[in-house]
């Protein structure tokens, strides 16, 4: 009986990765079978992450890891008002931008905590025991602060046309 991934940590990525599926589970033995998975996250699941669980095991899966890092603000006039909004989406075309400040979190850690519950037959008696078992994995997202200098780009050259 073994859980794998092996590795404490289940991944790595950069907030500008897409299209991420993760499975772990719990290797039976011979006299083990598997009843059902059950997981927790910590600190909670970002909207990003669509995790599910079936009798084969935990699936962690994201589209995209877009929205972790939010700006810490952006400042933008409005005739002779500066004025503040906290996201890209919120901020107005056409507007002059007078400050950007991304966000000042590097990276994102979440753990990841399997519970799966299983019978198990004694081989001599045939006596049958439930019994539950965990396991955890860190998964970790890098800010990739490439993904704020494009947004500044693209709202700036939009507003140039």
């Amino acid at each position: 009986m073994s859980w794998q991934p092996g590795e404490a940590l289940l991944f790595q990525q950069p907030d500008t990765a897409t299209g991420l599926s993760y499975h772990c589970y719990f290797e039976p033995s011979d006299n083990q079978t598997i009843n059902g998975y059950t997981w927790t996250m910590t600190p909670e699941t970002p909207e990003q992450f669509t995790i599910t669980a079936t009798n084969s095991g935990v699936t962690l899966t994201a589209d995209s890891l877009y929205g972790l890092f939010v700006p810490e603000f952006i400042d933008y006039r409005d005739g002779h008002k500066v004025l503040r909004v906290s996201d890209w989406p919120d901020l107005p075309p056409g507007k002059d931008l007078v400050e950007f400040r991304p966000s000042g979190i590097s990276q994102r850690e979440y753990t990841l905590s399997v519970t799966v519950t299983y019978t198990e037959t004694d081989t001599d008696s045939g006596l049958e025991v439930e019994k539950t078992d965990s396991q955890s994995w860190r998964c970790v997202v890098i800010h990739d602060y490439s993904t704020g200098r494009d947004q500044l780009l693209e709202y700036m050259n939009a507003s140039s046309h």
